[in-house]
């Protein structure tokens, strides 16, 4: 894991790299029953977690299925665990290496805590954690939690890029 910082925030880079605890096997095998019931084994046996605090302290874990994946694009669970199951919360494709900060940010009246996953050619998912929801939001060239895009470099209308 590398830290970053200033003074006002924190971040910390890591990827989703871990093997499955003896704790979280059973749980994981349902999910990728309830998932992908078509490879539910080989989903089971692809899958890595990040085995940091989050689940352990807080019940969030990040789950990220290594098969069935395009290009560097797999199944990534944010799921929340509890003693008899993993609740899916969000699915998505997404890159293994995850940015998460200490910055909070209120969103529609819920303080949230922002997760970048990245996406195709460069390109980043923002999810914020609002309780036991999650959003996600699809974010270009964003700054670390201004969710905000450059203005230098703006994106062609939709019918000039899907002329190229």
């Amino acid at each position: 894991m590398t830290m970053i910082g200033t003074a006002s925030a924190q971040v910390a880079r890591f990827r989703i790299e871990d093997p499955l605890p003896d704790e979280l096997k059973g749980r994981v095998a349902e999910l990728m029953h309830s998932e992908r019931a078509e490879d539910a084994e080989a989903a089971f046996r692809a899958a890595k977690v990040d085995d940091g605090h989050l689940w352990r302290k807080h019940g969030v874990l990040l789950l990220r299925v290594e098969t069935g994946c395009d290009d560097d694009l797999c199944m990534v669970i944010i799921g929340q665990v509890t003693d008899q199951a993993i609740v899916p919360r969000l699915t998505l494709r997404a890159g293994p290496t995850i940015t998460v900060g200490d910055e909070l940010v209120k969103i529609w009246g819920v303080v949230s805590s922002l997760f970048i996953f990245e996406g195709r050619e460069g390109l980043k998912i923002h999810v914020w954690s609002r309780g036991d929801k999650w959003l996600a939001d699809a974010c270009g060239d964003c700054s670390f939690g201004s969710g905000a895009r450059s203005k230098e470099d703006p994106l062609p209308p939709p019918s000039i890029k899907s002329s190229e």
